[in-house]
């Protein structure tokens, strides 16, 4: 039985030196290069500096 997927969305975690931020409903188009600037940008607007960046792709599994 083949299983296909489908996108769901894409979403940012950024694991800052003061916790985490999930940023959600990015824009599943945007480059990898994009989505780094975004993370970047968003932890200099709750100044704290970026250890990681993780791109999470959400996707439904489908059954045919």
């Amino acid at each position: 039985m083949a299983v296909t997927t489908v996108l769901k969305g894409i979403k940012l975690v950024l694991n800052l030196e003061k916790g985490s931020q999930t940023v959600a409903h990015c824009n599943a188009a945007a480059s990898n290069e994009s989505l780094n600037a975004l993370g970047k940008a968003v932890a200099n607007l709750v100044a704290s500096p970026v250890e990681t960046i993780v791109k999470v792709e959400e996707t439904v599994l489908i059954e045919e």
